[in-house]
């Protein structure tokens, strides 16, 4: 049976904008010979059954998320495709407390840099993300993925990157004080949007610095003058220390503190980080080819085991543009998203069945409500244009129009 590793498309030269996705591309190349696996491009999420990327599909088993990969390789194959078969209890535990690591500190500054900062998401990301992704989805996941990056790395305090919040902010602060007073024709001119940043700039960069050395810093002393963090062999926290360090390296970002960063201050990290890239992905790869936009034999022009991805159906379409729309509802969107489910009782291959089940059913549930919703919208959509072009009648309800007394003639003469 050949695996199947569906990922986020490619981007900024790379196999995938998403770091997980490469983390897996990497663990697959390491543990699997290249006839064992395929790699799926998408711009979907709801490819696999379990509605995340990156997704590995082995007949009908489905296993969603990096972490999950690695231990589902683990049990179906009795530890014989495991990275991490050859560390002891010591370095078991601190591969654990590294990749943990590496997900929690790495995955906001990645945020940072490509999705809250303005400049690097509006010149660099955003166009990126176009390149990848399929309408309606090129019109709704970049704005769902930079309002979540934004969520995860508010805790370092760096928002202002994001120009349009800082100017916002900035303006609110103005009015607020004492320039509130002021007629407008008199006030002075606000800061336009290139001195904010400069000035936002100036003031982050030191908190810029700090974060960045709190990430690099172990990394570089794990590593030392080592092949690999652990010794002569790759492990899990490899693949994922070179997912997110390659997201960090290779764009070229109009402000790229953190390949400066990397460059400048952790020159050693920097070259295994590179020469690793090249070893795993091999040369740059072309975007419209991998995902079958222009002819071409894909297996056999690159280093991966591409596959091109399948074309999506109609009611595949329609249903992306009726949770494109659902999604976006602030009450309800929050809803139709996948929900987590309890522990499984199984082991083996029918533990993850077993999820997969109960997230299918979860997702029938939501099929059906959504259903339910565009039919009630539709139907309301159909009746208040026929009201609105007089083809529907409406019944009046209310008191009924008193009938007034008449007094004849002499009523009349009297004015009654």
């Amino acid at each position: 049976m050949v695996f199947e590793l569906h990922i986020w498309g490619p981007a900024f030269e790379l196999a995938s904008i998403d770091a997980q996705c490469l983390a897996a591309i990497i663990y697959l190349r390491q543990c699997l010979q290249s006839d064992r696996w395929v790699l799926i491009p998408s711009s979907e999420a709801r490819v696999s059954p379990l509605g995340e990327l990156p997704a590995l599909r082995d007949g009908e088993t489905w296993v969603a998320g990096f972490s999950n990969i690695v231990d589902y390789l683990r049990d179906v194959s009795n530890g014989e495709q495991d990275l991490n078969k050859d560390l002891n209890a010591q370095q078991q535990a601190d591969c654990a407390a590294f990749s943990a690591f590496i997900t929690s500190r790495g995955q906001p500054l990645l945020d940072l840099s490509l999705y809250v900062s303005s400049d690097n998401y509006l010149n660099c990301t955003r166009q990126a993300l176009s390149d990848i992704l399929t309408w309606p989805n090129s019109w709704t996941v970049p704005h769902q993925w930079r309002a979540q990056a934004k969520k995860r790395s508010e805790h370092l305090g760096l928002s202002s990157l994001d120009v349009d919040s800082a100017q916002e902010e900035e303006n609110k602060r103005a009015d607020a004080g004492l320039t509130a007073h002021i007629p407008k024709s008199l006030r002075k001119p606000r800061q336009t949007v290139t001195g904010l940043l400069g000035r936002h700039q100036q003031k982050n960069r030191f908190r810029l610095d700090a974060v960045t050395e709190d990430f690099f810093e172990p990394l570089s002393e794990m590593l030392g003058e080592k092949n690999w963090l652990f010794g002569d062999q790759p492990s899990s926290a490899d693949c994922l220390a070179i997912g997110f360090l390659a997201l960090m390296q290779t764009p070229a970002l109009e402000h790229g503190w953190l390949r400066e960063s990397l460059q400048a201050k952790h020159a050693s990290l920097d070259k295994w980080v590179k020469s690793r890239i090249a070893e795993v992905f091999g040369p740059p790869v072309d975007t419209s080819l991998v995902l079958g936009r222009k002819p071409g034999v894909v297996a056999a022009e690159l280093s991966l085991p591409w596959r091109v991805p399948a074309s999506r159906s109609f009611p595949q379409l329609l249903q992306a543009v009726l949770e494109g729309c659902i999604s976006s509802i602030p009450a309800i969107g929050s809803l139709h998203g996948i929900s987590e489910i309890g522990n499984t009782r199984g082991t083996g291959r029918e533990r993850y069945r077993e999820k997969q089940l109960q997230l299918a059913r979860l997702q029938r549930q939501r099929d059906v409500y959504l259903g339910l919703m565009a039919s009630t919208v539709t139907t309301m959509g159909v009746v208040a244009w026929l009201v609105y072009q007089g083809l529907l009648p409406v019944p009046r309800w209310g008191r009924p129009a008193s009938r007034r007394r008449g007094f004849g003639e002499a009523g009349a003469l009297l004015g009654l």
